[in-house]
């Protein structure tokens, strides 16, 4: 009996031990973007731009940048409405980059990117507060084409149509998977079984 207590507390010590270094390793590589309010890319004279600056350990990838009337700063969708989805370049940790297309007066800012691994992130800004979740707490917009047309528009073609908004979405147009987590948002990682992969319903 003895024995069998000892092969069990140390088949326990292995797995939290497991757990720990998996975490470790998450962290070590986890990227977190902020939203910064700063002069533009040439300096000087150059009007101020809002920044999306990775402070993280890691590149943060499959970056979407929306906008909202205004944001809780807190976990999921309930009571936000995000719209004009935005595809930007990858952001290398330390690295920053100009949302230039934003104007200076937001009522709130989000972000959704993955690791390498391909798990999702999300940070929210609003009121000059800047809130930073695991998993995905904003819609799920799909990045290809969808119905014959692009939902999430990429960065050198906003500029192209005047289109003041475009793809918004709250909390009814997206699906979440009944046994995932809450802490997770809508999904945990992009693509694999915890994805709600098409589950976005245009308005």
């Amino acid at each position: 009996m003895a024995a069998f207590a000892v092969s069990v507390v140390a088949v326990l010590v292995s797995l939290a031990s497991l757990g720990i270094a998996y975490s470790s390793g998450r962290r070590a590589r986890m990227p977190v973007l902020q939203f910064m309010w700063g002069n533009g890319p040439g300096g000087g004279t150059t009007r101020p731009v809002w920044w999306l600056v990775n402070v993280g350990t890691g590149p943060a990838t499959n970056v979407v940048v929306a906008q909202a009337e205004r944001t809780a700063l807190t976990r999921g969708l309930k009571g936000e409405e995000w719209f004009n989805p935005v595809l930007v370049a990858p952001v290398p940790a330390g690295g920053r980059l100009p949302l230039s297309w934003l104007d200076a007066r937001q009522g709130g800012l989000g972000a959704s990117y993955t690791d390498a691994e391909k798990h999702f992130y999300t940070t929210k800004c609003g009121d000059d507060l800047s809130m930073f979740f695991v998993g995905l707490h904003l819609p799920r917009w799909p990045l290809l084409r969808f119905n014959g047309g692009k939902v999430v528009r990429t960065w050198w073609h906003v500029a192209d149509d005047p289109a003041p908004r475009w793809s918004a979405a709250d909390v009814s147009h997206v699906r979440r998977r009944w046994w995932l987590p809450h802490r997770f948002g809508i999904s945990r990682r992009l693509g694999g079984w915890a994805d709600p992969v098409r589950t976005y319903r245009a308005q």
